[in-house]
């Protein structure tokens, strides 16, 4: 283990939106990437699954409420002084207590049993409190003010120096770091918007940036590239229930042969390589290679080129149409379907501003519009949309590496609450397997609990899954960033997840 960093001159990144909040986990920092400046008890790893941070080792008592977690020995804030059980149990009390973006509820309360020993009391069995316990940031209680998000102090990697606010972060490496020591010494985190970025890239003025596609497409060979994959998907969330006369159902995507006829025909596959210059991978559920789903075994049928092949498209295609029929939805005069006098018609919403959902959004129009279904996209606001979303489909982004969200997304208990399970989507098999996998007694029983969720969910098809997103940044070539994780819905901040790994090949 390093004792000091090797690089000391300043390395400079821009990974996106400025937290304006500032830095205090409790609130938020950190949710989805490494804190930095403080450390959480376990952390994610590129595969899922969870592991220790500042806790050595955690134990799940027999009735499945009851967490014990050991921390390592001597750990030490960045201010020098020591972080112990004391300080775990105030910041979980603290964001229990607040209007934290943290759903504390079902904790009853923490106890400190000694110096190194913190045990968690929950309300009912909850496997997936190993994800807050992966992501809430410990604050140490003698440095916790109504300052702290302005100037932090942790555990973390790096240790805060300075935050223009509209300009930069400055961070330096923490001597007293507990895990292994970051290579770089001093980081200097530039707030700017996707154009000021790529400025600074081709003037040489930052070292690391987060970009869209449309700009590594013009980047000269001289700057290097990495592409991230990521669970940043795009899919389309469709109300499930019949219209009921006010602002909930929708006659045509409750009709599960529409949902299945648009999902089946769907050209993935172009969508990544035509539409978005490759730059995404194709999507057919919320977490498409975790380890709580599971890839449909029918889906991406392939040529040896890597497209989709035609007569597998064609004969896609003529099934479903034949379905359609089947299932009462004929074609009239217009060469629009309709049942009961019920149009195949509906407006597919997305958020305006964001060039990629709008062009998913008509290009998916255009591919479903053979199947004799005529979609209008409307691009508008989250204000509109919440006001709209439960009697229309939207084109939504999601992915967080957290089974969490698949709870959200698909359980009944969820059906209207916030952007979630907007569609009103129900299925008494998906909730049971959901339920049982919060009430798992580990980590690995819970994901066959969410696999066969997701069986079941294939099936019903509340979501039409389009693409993941690649991320991609750009910057010296000296820079080595190791082996970055696999993102979530987040582009940019999230890539410092293995921030230790970074390293700097060259001398300057």
């Amino acid at each position: 283990m390093s004792q000091e960093p090797v690089y000391q001159q300043p390395v400079t990144i821009a990974l996106g939106d400025e937290p304006t909040a500032g830095f205090d986990p409790i609130y938020g920092w950190g949710r989805y990437n490494n804190p930095l400046i403080q450390s959480a008890l376990l952390k994610r790893t590129g595969e899922g699954e969870v592991a220790g941070d500042l806790a050595q080792h955690w134990t799940l008592s027999p009735d499945r409420t009851t967490w014990t977690v050991r921390l390592q020995p001597d750990l030490v804030a960045g201010d020098g002084t020591p972080l112990t059980a004391s300080d775990v149990a105030f910041t979980y009390r603290t964001a229990k207590s607040v209007a934290s973006l943290y759903d504390l509820t079902n904790l009853a309360k923490v106890d400190v049993q000694d110096a190194e020993t913190v045990i968690f009391h929950l309300k009912q069995p909850d496997i997936g409190f190993l994800d807050t316990l992966a992501s809430l940031g410990i604050v140490p209680q003698n440095a916790y003010g109504p300052d702290y998000a302005q100037h932090p102090v942790g555990s973390g990697p790096y240790q805060f120096v300075r935050w223009q606010k509209g300009q930069s972060l400055e961070l330096v490496a923490n001597p007293h770091y507990h895990g292994e020591k970051p290579h770089l010494a001093r980081l200097i985190i530039v707030f700017s918007d996707e154009a000021s970025r790529y400025t600074q890239l081709l003037s040489h003025q930052i070292d690391l940036a987060a970009i869209p596609p449309q700009y590594a497409l013009t980047l000269p060979a001289a700057i290097k590239q990495w592409r991230i994959t990521s669970v940043d998907n795009r899919g389309i969330a469709w109300p499930m229930l019949p219209f009921d006369g006010h602002d909930k159902g929708n006659d045509v995507t409750s009709d599960k042969a529409i949902r299945q006829a648009i999902d089946s025909t769907i050209d993935r596959e172009l969508l990544v390589h035509a539409l978005l210059d490759g730059y995404a991978r194709t999507a057919y559920s919320i977490a498409d290679g975790l380890p709580w789903s599971i890839a449909p075994a029918d889906k991406g049928k392939l040529s040896p080129t890597g497209t989709v092949n035609p007569e597998a498209k064609q004969a896609a295609m003529q099934a479903a149409k034949e379905a359609l029929t089947a299932a009462g939805w004929l074609v009239q005069d217009d060469g629009v379907r309709a049942k009961n006098g019920v149009r195949a018609a509906f407006t597919l919403y997305y958020k305006s501003g964001d060039s990629i959902r709008e062009q998913l959004a008509l290009t998916v129009a255009q591919m479903i519009k053979p199947l004799g279904i005529v979609v209008t996209t409307q691009g508008t606001s989250w204000e509109r949309i919440s006001q709209v979303m439960h009697r229309s489909p939207v084109l939504f982004g999601f992915g967080v590496l957290s089974p969490s969200e698949m709870r959200y997304t698909y359980h009944s208990q969820y059906q209207g609450v916030d952007f979630y399970n907007s569609g009103y989507y129900a299925n008494p098999i998906v909730d049971r397997e959901l339920d049982a996998a919060q009430s798992a007694p580990s980590w690995s029983q819970a994901m066959i609990h969410f696999r066969q969720a997701q069986q079941q969910i294939y099936q019903d098809v509340p979501w039409t899954w389009l693409v993941n997103l690649t991320h991609v940044y750009a910057g010296n070539p000296c820079l080595d960033l190791g082996k970055p994780m696999m993102e979530p819905h987040a582009h940019g901040w999230p890539l410092t997840n293995n921030i230790t790994d970074w390293t700097w090949q060259c001398k300057r």
